[in-house]
């Protein structure tokens, strides 16, 4: 496996004024694996991890106080490692079930910032509404499921991602209808590190699917831990009503009957929290930075190849994509994910007048400019609301379409194949 969020690590390590280095994300996405692989390549294996669910001994070493001094001697006593020195990284893994260990990565800045440190875990957002972290003293980052790039790097196939990187209009079309092979089965495995790995393993989609079974187990279980509480069955059915609306905008009443719109909302805004689902907000295109429009916003999925296991479409018929409406919400998934997982923020937008139906897909900013964008499932598709964009707001100087439809580049337009999203 590879990650390309490892280069981060190594920026961070680099830092002269280093800090805490917190790394969240959902449920399985492969921190403490990015973090052990970084600790191999970066400081020669030399790491001592705490995992606070598995080490419940470790608790009362920061349960006195929150000395750092104190707290790295008796590590270092009971570890017989010499953590002092500053060559060995000190990983704080499922650090949100030790509230202390959390607080005491200020003090670890303040009074030892030669020290090493990396924690992450899985929920933190809701330990992060209890614990208040001094602005300055800690360092995040987000890690998400694998990109199809690291899905590409995970099937041996190193020269077509450094092909598709510096130069993707050179490659041939035999390589290109192979890499559209693999963008399929990328679609049905999604980008959870396990069943990556498991497909890399046995091409056996059912066993992928035991997989995501297992997943959505255990992150139906987490919904227990969720503060304030919201009913489960709640929960799952917003979850699966989302599922069927991607690329459509989100209204709280018709993701369940059962439940009133402030109990939908404050479940929808846990399953925010917890990094399950991602919201899109509708924005205005006049300037930057870019505002909020409204009310008015989307919802994608933590992971594509969750989101079709949500869908309970059988393999065969994802991959043959035989159903216009599912094809055009996947494609969208697949774009929002890339995006969304290269720390890029994704917003859209539509027309609010009244009986205007004008909608472009995304939008988000690079360079200082803001760039709207289409997703095409297929070859073909109107694009009238994203020339009324351009036309109409004269800064915007071109928009990008990704679909399956050859490059193409009319100098107000820019078509790219879908694979290149989020490059």
């Amino acid at each position: 496996m590879r990650r390309s969020k490892i280069n981060k690590l190594f920026e961070w390590k680099k830092q002269s004024n280093r800090k805490p280095l917190i790394i969240n994300g959902a449920r399985q996405v492969g921190k403490s694996w990015l973090v052990n692989d970084f600790a191999n390549e970066a400081f020669g294996n030399q790491i001592f991890v705490i995992n606070f669910e598995r080490s419940l001994e470790y608790f009362s070493v920061f349960e006195k106080n929150l000395d750092p001094n104190r707290i790295l001697s008796e590590l270092t006593l009971f570890s017989n490692k010499e953590l002092e020195s500053g060559n060995i990284l000190l990983f704080l893994d499922e650090i949100q079930q030790c509230p202390n260990a959390l607080m005491s990565l200020r003090y670890f800045y303040e009074e030892l910032p030669h020290i090493p440190i990396i924690a992450a875990g899985s929920l933190l957002d809701f330990s992060f509404r209890d614990i208040s972290f001094p602005v300055g003293r800690v360092q995040f980052m987000t890690l998400f499921p694998m990109t199809f790039l690291e899905f590409l790097w995970a099937r041996g196939k190193d020269n077509w991602v450094s092909t598709m990187q510096s130069d993707p209009e050179a490659i041939p079309d035999i390589v290109r209808s192979a890499i559209y092979d693999e963008l399929d089965n990328y679609i049905i495995v999604g980008g959870m590190p396990e069943c990556v790995a498991t497909f890399c393993q046995s091409e056996n989609f059912s066993k992928v699917r035991e997989i995501q079974s297992n997943l959505m187990y255990s992150y139906r279980q987490d919904f227990r831990k969720y503060k304030p509480q919201v009913d489960n069955d709640c929960l799952n059915e917003i979850l699966v009503s989302l599922s069927t609306m991607i690329g459509n905008q989100t209204i709280y009443s018709k993701l369940t009957q059962r439940f009133t719109n402030p109990t939908i909302k404050k479940a929808y805004d846990l399953l925010i929290t917890a990094r399950l689902i991602y919201q899109v907000q509708n924005v205005h295109v006049s300037g930057l930075p870019l505002m909020s429009s409204g009310k008015q916003f989307k919802t994608y999925f933590l992971d594509i190849g969750i989101l079709m296991f949500l869908s309970g479409y059988d393999t065969q018929t994802i991959k043959n994509m035989r159903i216009a409406s599912f094809e055009g919400m996947v494609a969208e998934q697949f774009v929002a994910q890339q995006i969304i997982s290269n720390d890029t923020p994704l917003n859209f937008w539509a027309r609010t007048d009244a009986g205007s139906n004008s909608e472009v897909d995304f939008v988000t900013t690079k360079n200082n400019k803001i760039v709207p964008i289409e997703v095409k499932s297929g070859t073909k598709g109107t694009l009238r609301s994203l020339q009324y964009l351009i036309e109409k707001y004269s800064h915007v100087e071109q928009g990008l379409v990704y679909s399956r439809a050859p490059y193409g580049d009319d100098g107000k337009i820019k078509f790219l194949p879908i694979y290149l999203a989020g490059i």
